[in-house]
């Protein structure tokens, strides 16, 4: 089992607030109220994510300064912001008020565009790259769920892990590597890269880890995610090949603590479902 030495900086949130832990903080981050499933951060700090609960989740974007804008699709009921790139785009999905399949889309300077999936349903965009690289994962007719890439929210290619029962992709950085997990044909989880030379599957090393989560990755290609055990669900980052596994304070194995994203500046995101508000120099 490897473990970091890397300096990190870790930024927590859950429930009402954001914490910095173990780096420069980077300014006052107001409380989030209900859920607060923060997402992606961006190397200059800004930091997204859906905040609510059943049909009041809207998505929120917080500046350094801690300002909150709501961004919610025009006419929907649930807006989930998943990604957002070092320009401020931002992808997500949005369901509407009759509860019909989910809609993803792109959000830049105040214009929606809706992205979905020809032949797909529940579209899903969960990262963007500086290059305008747009990936996610969709349902087929028969419910399986597919990876994609796209530009810019045309041009969709098809992405599967060979043998996964389901594909999702989270993560793509500008060199084009994609992280996500797919499930197996036990129902267990694996991560993912896909880069140039393929595919290949990554799990953390830890003992007693069942499934494996990745979900983000920086340009340098530092990567965050999640991992479950015997005890529960825990964050993790990986730096050049060496894993750290990373608990929220106050927040058990069995509520769980999720790796996020992470930026280019090696600040991470993760989140809890109980929150704290420190920071620490």
């Amino acid at each position: 089992m490897k473990r970091s030495t890397a300096p990190l900086i870790l930024i927590l949130a859950g429930l009402g607030s954001l914490q910095l832990v173990r780096g420069q903080v980077i300014g006052p981050i107001q409380d989030l109220p209900g859920l607060g499933r923060v997402q992606a951060i961006n190397k200059s700090g800004q930091i997204a994510g859906f905040t609510g609960t059943g049909d009041e989740i809207q998505g929120v974007l917080i500046d350094k300064s801690g300002a909150v804008t709501k961004i919610s699709v025009p006419g929907s009921d649930q807006t989930r912001i998943y990604g957002m790139d070092n320009s401020t785009r931002i992808v997500g999905a949005y369901n509407l008020p009759d509860h019909s399949s989910g809609h993803g889309f792109l959000y830049f300077q105040g214009a929606f565009t809706t992205i979905d999936v020809p032949g797909g349903t529940d579209t899903t965009p969960r990262s963007i790259n500086d290059p305008k690289d747009i990936v996610g994962d969709y349902n087929d007719s028969t419910g399986h769920r597919h990876g994609f890439l796209s530009k810019g929210g045309t041009n969709f290619t098809q992405i599967d892990v060979p043998g996964a029962v389901n594909t999702y992709i989270y993560g793509i950085n500008n060199p084009g590597t994609i992280v996500g997990h797919y499930t197996d044909g036990q129902g267990h989880q694996h991560g993912f890269l896909s880069d140039n030379k393929g595919i290949s599957t990554l799990d953390v090393p830890f003992s007693g880890a069942t499934d494996t989560f990745l979900y983000g990755i920086s340009n340098p290609g530092t990567i965050v995610g999640t991992y479950i055990d015997s005890a529960g669900t825990h964050g993790f980052v990986n730096v050049k090949g060496a894993f750290l596994s990373i608990d929220a304070p106050d927040t058990p194995p069995g509520i769980g603590t999720f790796g996020r994203s992470v930026n280019d500046n090696d600040q991470i995101l993760l989140y809890g479902t109980i929150a704290h508000l420190t920071g620490v120099s």
